[in-house]
Parts: C-alpha cells; structure tokens; sequence
C-alpha cells in the first residue's frame, strides 16, 4: 500500500473511533491527580505549491503524522513539565525530502513565593523552506533558558534571564550552524493596576560555524498592560549596536533601532485582533546579516463552543546587510548580499476549527505568500491549504 493511501486509512480509522470519545483525563493519573501523562497524535495533509521557497515553484504534497507524549507533575513547589515527540512527513513526488524529526522537551517552574522563574531545556531536529536562502534545510536546535522575577521594594520588580541556543544544521559545507548566548535584565515599574513601565538591557554573543561572531549590546523602554481602554498587550522599543568579527568583508559596527511586542483588542466575548510587530538583526543560515521586519493582524471569532474561525495579514521587510564573502547555494543562481539584495512579503491565512473534545480536534487552513526580491531566484509565490486532525489522550 503506497503512503498517501496508508495514512488516510490509518486517519479515517482513528476519526471514526474517536467521535464517541468521552473528554480526556490523562492517559495515566498518579499521587492523586497531581501527576498525569497524556499521549497526542495528528495526522494532516496539505497542499504545498512551493516546497523550496524559490522562483522554481516546484510544488507537491505533504502528508504528516505526529506521535507524542505529555508529563506534567504538580507536587511540591516546582513543577515539572516534560514532553518527547516524533513528527514524520512524507512527500508524494519529490524524492530526498521525507523526514522523521524527534523534539524532546523538559521544564521546572516555580511560581510561588517571593522568587519565581523557570528553567527549561529542549532538543529538535527540524525540516523547513528557509525563505532567507531559498532551499530547504534540516538542522538540531536546542535552547535552554532560565528566567526569574523577584520583587525589590514598592512598586519595582527585577525581571532577568540567561540563555543558550545552537542550530546545527546537517549540511555544514552549504549553511552555517550558529550558536548563540544570551543574557537580559528588566525593571518594571508599576504606574497603576492595569499597566507596568519597563527599563531593559539585553547582552547577546553568537558565533558560527564558519569562524565569524556577533556581539549585540540592545537597551530599550517598554509598557506592559493596558494601553488606552479595550486595547492591551506588551510593546518594547530600543536601540542596538552589533559588532561583527572575523567575516570575509572585514570587522564591522552596525547599529539599529528594535521593537517587539504587539496590542490586543476584544470586540466582544467571542471576536478579537491580536497585532504584533517586530524590528531586529538577525544572522540567516548562510552566515548574512539581515535587518528585518515584521507586522502582523489576526481576527478570531469564535462561533460556538466547538466552532472558531481566524483570517490575518502578514507584512514583512528585509534589508541584507554587509557581505559574508560565501558562495554556498549551488541549488540557484551565485547568491547576493549587501545592498544588492532586499526583499518584501506579503501574507494572507485562514483557517476554520472544530473541537468535539480532547479526543478530537479538526482544522482546515489556507496561506498565500508572496515574496518580492531584488534576487530573481527569491521573487517567488507560495500557496498551500492543509487539513488537520488530532487527539490527545
């Protein structure tokens, strides 16, 4: 039996065997409630015009089954939470592409008394179409993070974090692993009820795989809470100096304005528009630096008790800055870096959802993305609709 035929038997089976489910309790219960284990399962097919996100268009579709498995423990005062999956996609046509990506995670949290904070610690091995370079890629990713919160005097509070992550892709000799160190301190000052003043500094170091590193230095000024009436969220802005180190081009000094964060407002009890927006300098999977920007709206309503719907809009810009000196990508044309390249996207999605229970979950979406580019090969279309359905014991 070929795959595709496969997996919609094995997922029109476990539909139908789980419609008369009743809501979902923990596969395991133990010390009384306070220590579960939940196992989830999806299965989904989707429709990809555009696999490689470049001007090719080669398109193909997708069919992808998940597996995975939930322990939380709620003794004591820290908690645990941990969780190993296994995520498997199989493509119909194009041959090389079909992956089977494990991602284990693992978290303690402490949110009582007067320190609080979590540390947290995660491994996955992801496939994806980088829009940045134009080709797919597979890499290991594995953040750890420990943050905390501690009350100083009246109404300011000490808020600081500490943090690693390395993305090693499998294919050293055409992308470049980065590893990256973090660390970052707030101070929040309560104004009123409904709305905090916040004063950050943020310490980042990165380094490659190809011997050429970044230090960024960012401080900023934020509001937490209550905007104006009905609008709410996080907003933080600031400025960031990055200084650059053994890359081709020479050692360099850039500097920026960042912002982060986003409003939200409710229309009523069941619809809302969540926006965010994003200004920062980041490092691509072929070693350039690019300064990029995002701006997103969604809509959700939600029409039932098992109904809820979601349209939004996307945004984005890209400016590629300074040269890295590699010629990497032999899958396109000699690729382009500095002011020779910049790039726009535009982006639409929906998507409809229906929850029986915690047995069965169903979603069916559509994404259009548009890229405009001053690199030919990266001025592409990309579409897909994708059907989804899940259960989680």
């Amino acid at each position: 039996m070929s795959w595709p035929a496969n997996i919609r038997t094995v997922g029109a089976t476990t539909l139908a065997a789980l419609v008369a489910c009743p809501p979902a309790h923990g596969l395991i219960s133990l010390s009384e409630g306070r220590e579960r284990i939940f196992v989830n399962a999806t299965v989904s097919v989707t429709r990809d015009s555009n696999i490689f996100a470049n001007s090719d268009n080669q398109g193909d579709f997708v069919y992808a089954t998940s597996l995975g498995a939930d322990y939380s423990r709620r003794v004591g005062w820290i908690a645990v939470n941990a969780n190993a999956a296994v995520a498997s996609s199989r493509f119909a046509s194009v041959r090389g592409q079909d992956f089977d990506n494990p991602s284990f995670g693992l978290e303690f949290t402490k949110q009582t008394g007067r320190t609080t904070g979590a540390l947290t610690l995660s491994a996955a091995r992801e496939s994806r179409a980088d829009a940045s370079v134009n080709v797919r890629s597979t890499s290991w990713n594995i953040p750890i993070g420990l943050n905390f919160k501690y009350p100083i005097f009246g109404p300011y509070t000490m808020a600081g974090s500490f943090g690693y992550s390395s993305r090693k892709y499998l294919d050293d000799a055409v992308f470049a692993s980065l590893s990256t160190f973090t660390s970052s301190f707030d101070l929040y000052r309560i104004l009123s009820s409904e709305r905090d003043l916040v004063l950050g500094y943020r310490y980042r170091y990165s380094d490659t795989s190809r011997s050429s590193s970044y230090t960024d230095n960012a401080f900023s000024l934020g509001l937490s809470g209550k905007f104006i009436r009905g609008v709410k969220g996080n907003l933080r802005a600031g400025y960031q100096v990055r200084e650059t180190s053994g890359r081709a081009g020479g050692d360099s000094r850039l500097g920026s304005w960042f912002i982060s964060g986003g409003p939200s407002y409710s229309f009523t009890k069941k619809l809302g528009l969540d926006g965010t927006i994003s200004k920062d300098i980041s490092t691509t999977a072929t070693d350039s630096i690019v300064d990029t920007t995002n701006a997103s709206l969604v809509l959700q309503r939600a029409f039932t008790s098992r109904w809820n719907g979601k349209v939004g809009v996307d945004f984005g810009d890209t400016r590629f800055l300074g040269d890295s000196g590699r010629v990497l990508v032999s899958a396109g044309p000699p690729p382009q870096y500095g002011p020779n390249r910049h790039d726009n996207y535009l982006s639409a999605h929906a998507m409809i959802a229906y929850t029986l229970n915690d047995h069965l979950k169903m979603s069916l979406s559509y994404t259009w993305f548009q890229n405009w580019s001053t690199l030919a090969y990266a001025d592409f279309v990309r579409s897909s609709w994708g059907f989804t359905a899940s259960t989680r014991w």
